[in-house]
């Protein structure tokens, strides 16, 4: 088989660097679009992916994306939620689909997130700014054809790996106390290093994939699952502590003026659809307090993904063993995984 080109939108992000490293060790020529191919970010892709080739440019410059799109094959596209907004998230959505095109994209992935909007009638109290814009984009998407060019969706969720720092507390008398403003609700967290896995297989597997939306995700974890399974895991006692969304809030450690702080950028003054950060995670919270027994948000077909990946992590136990979690607040930050998605 003739080698193919990739090119990887936020190939440097949390998403982006198991997908190129999969995608290079399997023979694949990759490709990612950069702002700085010398950035700590982009040395660091480089140290797990030789191979990559980088086109410097921003995925709001069309000449870059035509110059970055020239020649490929495929094409993942991750944009960053939190540096657009909704607005600026839904436009470049739908302009880079538009631009892949004409550059005769073979087969294109569109990284999203779960779009609940019309099954819980645009609850603007679930309105959370990144699943919100990309959502849009899964929607508008799932109204188009597989001709000129094939497409396929890849939904995530919340990464396993936010764990390093939504770490327990840990109590005088060595308990371990998971504090998340859950309630009765689940996530279905996603193991970052399966990702590659998933996007090889939607460009080898284009019969199947082809039109697919392909929700990834490990297992559905209640707030008393997290405890038990790192008490499973490790041997350590541990609890699980739900907080309310405004204590959840209080403990991200963040000031008052950081929570009101815009997600997002826009030139319209006051722009209504720039959400603070307490605004956005709140909504983002209460999406997960609805998934499993209330009103079943961001469902997932776990057999499904076990037939696609029987290596796949399936469980928080195994991926806490796995990467030998202990909870140690002092190790929050060594995955250097970010909030975007």
């Amino acid at each position: 088989m003739a080698t193919k080109t990739v090119l990887v939108i936020g190939g440097t992000g949390a998403q982006g660097v198991p997908i190129v490293q999969e995608l290079d060790q399997h023979g694949y020529h990759v490709r990612v679009l950069t702002r700085d191919p010398e950035s700590e970010h982009s040395q660091r892709l480089r140290s797990v992916a030789p191979n990559v080739q980088y086109v410097t440019g921003t995925p709001t410059d069309q000449d870059a994306l035509r110059s970055a799109f020239a020649g490929v094959d495929y094409a993942f596209v991750n944009l960053n939620s939190f540096a657009f907004g909704i607005k600026n998230q839904i436009y470049w959505g739908i302009r880079t689909f538009e631009i892949a095109v004409q550059s005769g994209v073979k087969h294109y992935i569109w990284s999203s997130l779960d779009n609940y909007a019309l099954e819980t009638n645009y609850d603007d109290d679930l309105r959370c700014g990144h699943y919100y814009g990309k959502g849009h984009v899964k929607q508008w998407m799932s109204a188009l054809p597989q001709s000129p060019m094939k497409w396929s969706v890849v939904c995530t969720g919340p990464y396993i790996e936010q764990l390093w720092f939504q770490h327990p507390q840990k109590s005088d008398s060595g308990v371990y106390d998971f504090r998340l403003p859950i309630d009765d609700g689940v996530i279905p967290y996603v193991c970052l290093d399966d990702m590659g896995y998933y996007v090889r297989w939607i460009y080898e597997h284009p019969e199947r994939s082809a039109g697919l939306n392909l929700d990834i995700g490990v297992e559905d974890v209640s707030l008393e699952q997290i405890a038990k399974a790192f008490t499973d895991a490790t041997g350590r006692p541990a609890k699980a502590t739900n907080l309310t969304i405004e204590q959840g809030t209080q403990e991200t450690g963040l000031s008052e003026e950081d929570m009101e702080h815009k997600i997002g950028t826009s030139t319209a003054p006051g722009d209504p659809s720039l959400l603070t950060f307490r605004q956005n995670f709140s909504a983002w919270w209460r999406i997960y307090q609805n998934c499993g027994t209330k009103l079943g948000l961001c469902k997932r077909d776990y057999n499904l993904l076990d037939e696609i990946y029987p290596g796949r992590i399936r469980s928080l136990k195994q991926w806490m063993e796995k990467v030998g979690y202990d909870g140690d607040a002092t190790r929050t930050f060594e995955a250097g995984i970010p909030w975007g998605m």
